[in-house]
């Protein structure tokens, strides 16, 4: 059984929801791609997963999904090209990193290589995982402190503009500048994987004047 499906085999046995096993730590758009396997979890969220789903790591890294020795070997190595790219030795710090096969330490892995002189950036770049999960909770920590103009560059720097979570935020923060034909577009979209967005469509069709899809969102919410 592949990782992805570990995690979602397990969060059902738990009975939680994808929000539920999200909690703050991971966004839900990320979670369906790890649960789906079109991407992989970094070892502090597959931690914090284990965790919340109550099961020892070595439950998500068994039956080939990763060794944990092998992991455990790669993490070791990681820490010495670390050190090694300090004190200058980059040619060594390349040949440690050549040593590294753990899929969980790619992202890990490729950053250090960024660091050795002459290494190939663009491909790096193209092999780095999507940033998007870090990117969507600063964004969502950003609009609740009401620091609406790092928000807009958080959202702005994204990859994936049709994701749910980013189509709800970015809804809400045109709602905090008077934007309301625009915030009405994206909530709508967000709608299915976001209920909050239905009183928050209310309050964007009243204010466009249309009253008659207002009071729809508002009968919505007595549901």
């Amino acid at each position: 059984m592949e990782l992805g499906e570990k995690i979602r085999k397990a969060r059902l046995e738990a009975g939680l929801s994808q929000r539920q096993l999200c909690g703050e730590e991971i966004t839900r758009n990320m979670l369906s791609l790890i649960e789906h396997g079109t991407a992989k979890p970094s070892m502090k969220t597959l931690r914090c997963l284990a965790q919340r789903l109550g099961k020892p790591i070595s439950y998500f890294l068994e039956d080939g999904a990763e060794d944990p020795t092998v992991l455990a070997q790669s993490a070791d190595v990681l820490r010495q090209a670390a050190e090694a790219l300090t004190e200058g030795k980059a040619i060594y710090a390349a040949q440690l990193l050549e040593q590294v096969s753990s899929p969980l330490l790619h992202r890990e892995k490729l950053l250090l290589m960024a660091r050795v002189p002459g290494s190939d950036l663009k491909m790096i770049c193209e092999n780095l995982p999507s940033l998007d999960e870090e990117l969507l909770l600063r964004a969502q920590a950003t609009l609740i402190s009401e620091d609406f103009s790092r928000c807009r560059a958080l959202l702005d720097a994204c990859e994936d503009r049709e994701a749910p979570q980013w189509l709800f935020l970015m809804g809400r923060l045109h709602i905090t500048q008077s934007h309301w034909t625009e915030a009405a577009t994206c909530l709508e979209t967000a709608e299915a994987a976001y209920p909050e967005a239905i009183p928050l469509l209310e309050v964007c069709f009243r204010e466009l004047g249309d009253f008659q899809r207002a009071y729809a969102y508002a009968c919505k919410q007595r549901r």
